[in-house]
């Protein structure tokens, strides 16, 4: 196959096939049936409930597949962004201080909707501002370092974690131009190596978050942007079919092998290059250009759909999880779709002005810019390394060899309706401890739906712990662990760690054998 360069109408096309799964899997894999999906960790579990559902609700196929694939609409943005931002530096190139002042003023317009948007949708739908855990979160994400943070990656709008990748992607990109115009493959094979080796070290070696934070950081995703890079400079090569044999075997394989997980999204950019140049031949068609023309729609306005609909699911997910049939879920799905694309077109106008008011900054190159630049390079650098050895050092605290020096234990309890919490323990902390470590186990009386089991500090970390039960004659016993790193922005000196059960349904319950132990 002869690789054909893309035009902006091909990769406008590719974002809005991307952005459509994208939106539609954030949707569905919170409607039931939920397989899960093997995005920033890895499990084998989920492609055999995939298929297992599959078997099971045959009609459900669609919202199924999307909410176990939809996520790779993620590596396609990567993939022509990359492309995109080679092809424009070829045509003009800017030292990496103008480039990045660019990126900056597509991306705080976006963010500064989002949040008003946001904003909005939070009194309309929770009659309420926002409180401050979430104007802290905002800030983290105005500030990109979010999935620097084991619990802030994903929180207050799950997509958005995308935004802080994109930018450590931004920071990188006049540095892997370079390189790969020079060297070609052979940079890119470096890049490959350099990549999959910082993931294999955070996932295996390390083994920090379970691997989730190298996934939600450059490292975890420079093959497929560096892919898009490498497309700028191959136009009119000859690619082999084996290339697409190779991907496709590769991308089956890493949905049931862990050690080729990784590998499954550059995989699937190399399919999508394949896929789409023979569909670019179909372009003549009927249908074929009613396709094309549908996601060109969708891809001009991607980035407006990206950033408004993570927030607006739960008042659609309600109403969907009450539906029990595959036609319910669908109208559901399209329900809520119509209400992004509605929210997006009402917010773009607000983009275009704030947009236009950035755009009035301009990047000169003088000597004082200049030396600027170097000092923001030299500061990142620095940071980065910093975060870097900061989990290095919590994973050599990890393990610690003391024992366990904390623990407490209740004979029994009882929960009644009008409890909506109930405190079991409450440990000091004396310092800002890296690490710490909560694991325990207790006995609830058969046919009441258990609480939550709430592990918290004040204004730092509020998390609710996966219960793991198994019967006990009129007792379940239910086994709970959590580790919880100190992300580098946090304070716990001096403040309380405390284990409560949140009884939300309020019903009444006995329990008793509960024994916690922590280790800090």
């Amino acid at each position: 196959m002869v690789y054909k360069a893309y035009s902006k109408r091909d990769t406008t096309i590719i974002k809005g096939f991307a952005i459509l799964c994208i939106v539609l899997h954030n949707y569905f894999h919170w409607l039931t049936p939920m397989p899960g999906e093997n995005e920033f960790d890895f499990s084998p579990l989920r492609v055999q409930k995939l298929f297992d559902l599959l078997g099971q609700y045959p009609g459900e196929f669609i919202n199924i597949l999307l909410s176990y694939f939809g996520h790779f609409g993620v590596q396609l943005f990567l993939l022509v962004s990359g492309f995109g931002l080679a092809f424009s530096m070829l045509r003009r190139e800017r030292s990496w201080g103008v480039f990045m002042l660019e990126r900056l003023k597509k991306l705080y317009p976006l963010l500064i909707v989002g949040v008003l948007v946001c904003f909005l949708g939070c009194i309309l739908m929770n009659g309420r501002m926002f409180v401050k855990e979430e104007w802290r979160e905002i800030g983290y994400k105005l500030l990109f370092i979010q999935t620097l943070l084991p619990e802030s990656g994903t929180s207050f709008n799950g997509p958005w974690w995308f935004f802080c990748l994109i930018f450590q992607l931004y920071l990188l990109f006049p540095l892997l131009f370079r390189c790969i115009r020079k060297w070609h493959w052979k940079a890119f094979l470096v890049l490959l190596v350099i990549s999959y080796g910082l993931i294999f070290l955070f996932r295996y070696g390390l083994d920090l978050y379970h691997g989730t934070i190298v996934m939600q950081n450059a490292p975890g995703h420079l093959p497929e942007f560096a892919l898009g890079i490498l497309l700028a400079f191959s136009k009119d090569k000859k690619i082999h079919w084996l290339w697409l044999v190779l991907a496709l075997g590769v991308f089956v394989g890493g949905n049931f092998i862990e050690v080729l997980y990784p590998f499954t999204f550059l995989s699937l950019c190399v399919f999508t290059v394949f896929a789409y140049q023979g569909l670019k031949h179909l372009k003549h068609r009927k249908l074929s250009t009613l396709h094309f023309s549908l996601f060109n729609y969708f891809g001009g306005i991607s980035m407006m759909l990206f950033v408004v609909h993570g927030y607006f699911r739960g008042p659609v997910l309600k109403l969907g999880n009450t539906m029990t049939s595959a036609w319910g879920h669908l109208a559901s799905g399209l329900m809520y779709f119509l209400l992004v694309w509605g929210i997006a077109l009402a917010a773009k106008p607000l983009y275009d002005f704030v947009e236009a008011r950035l755009d009035r900054i301009h990047g000169r190159e003088n000597r004082f810019t200049k030396i600027l630049q170097t000092v923001f390079q030299v500061a990142f650098v620095l940071f980065f390394l910093y975060v870097g050895c900061y989990y290095i050092r919590q994973n050599l605290a990890k393990h610690p060899a003391t024992p366990l020096i904390t623990s407490l234990y209740v004979e029994q309890g009882q929960i009644v309706v009008d409890d909506k919490f109930v405190s079991l323990a409450k440990f000091p902390l004396e310092k800002n401890h890296l690490v710490l470590h909560v694991e325990g186990e207790f006995e609830l009386e058969k046919g009441v739906v258990p609480p939550y089991l709430v592990v918290d500090i004040r204004d730092v970390l509020w998390k609710t712990m996966t219960l793991y039960p198994s019967p006990d004659g009129e007792w379940i016993h239910y086994t709970f662990k959590y580790d919880y790193y100190r992300p580098f922005v946090n304070s716990i000196n001096e403040k309380d760690l405390k284990i409560y059960f949140w009884n939300r349904d309020q019903n009444a319950m006995r329990f008793r054998n509960f024994t916690i132990f922590a280790n800090y």
